[in-house]
């Protein structure tokens, strides 16, 4: 009878370690996709997330659902509040300090060391915006800048750093809904600097264009600060 247990409590071990990784593959792919509707502004800070309205938004079961709320909790993207429920993240000081002290750290290495080879469509992507400012669309200008940054680390190749940025651009989004009210010219103020980071990028003078990237962003979170 032993050597008939044996394969069976192997085989069933198998079988368990096999379901804990599609659970967590599922629950990974549902936190993406929340995350990413995070970054594309499809929700508010502080708005509070239904888990049946969810579950069926994102097609998975309730169970799947909270272990991609774990997930989302530990990036700061939202918030579980005991016997009220999962909360969109609502940014204050410290938050936005985090995020900017994060992206001031990674993008001016990317614009160093990273490869563009075609540093021209950098320089395009980043004047696509100018056709957007003066009907003042917003949102619009945003998805244009966050992906001319998320372009600027992937230059890295890096796939641990362009995970990192997705959930750095998320948060972004996030701090910039709460801004935008009291800093309306947000978006549009960001339009020459990234053409100009591109154009130095384009130029060769990486260090130049590092320089322009740190300042630019610690000035942003200085402004930022001042209205929240």
């Amino acid at each position: 009878m032993g050597a008939i247990h044996g394969p069976i409590l192997r085989k069933s071990s198998n079988c368990t370690g096999g379901l804990d990784r599609l659970v967590r593959m599922l629950s990974q792919s549902v936190a993406a996709s929340i995350r990413s509707a995070i970054s594309g502004g499809y929700f508010s800070p502080g708005q509070q997330l239904s888990e049946v309205k969810a579950a069926e938004r994102f097609h998975c079961s309730r169970n799947t659902l909270r272990e991609a709320f774990s997930e989302l909790t530990a990036e700061r993207l939202v918030t579980r509040i005991p016997n009220r429920g999962v909360f969109i993240a609502t940014p204050d000081a410290a938050f936005v300090k985090d995020l900017f002290t994060a992206r001031a750290a990674i993008e001016p290495a990317a614009v160093l060391w990273g490869e563009f080879p075609n540093p021209s469509e950098l320089v395009d992507l980043a004047s696509s915006a100018q056709a957007h400012v003066e009907a003042e669309e917003h949102q619009v200008i945003s998805s244009i800048n966050q992906n001319f940054h998320r372009r600027l680390v992937a230059g890295l190749g890096s796939p641990t750093l362009d995970e990192q940025m997705d959930n750095l651009l998320a948060r972004m989004r996030l701090t910039f809904l709460l801004a935008l009210p009291r800093y309306p010219s947000l978006h549009v103020e960001h339009v020459p600097g990234n053409i100009r980071l591109a154009e130095y990028i384009a130029a060769g003078e990486r260090d130049a264009a590092a320089a322009v990237a740190r300042e630019a962003l610690l000035a942003t979170c200085r402004r930022i600060l001042a209205v929240l």
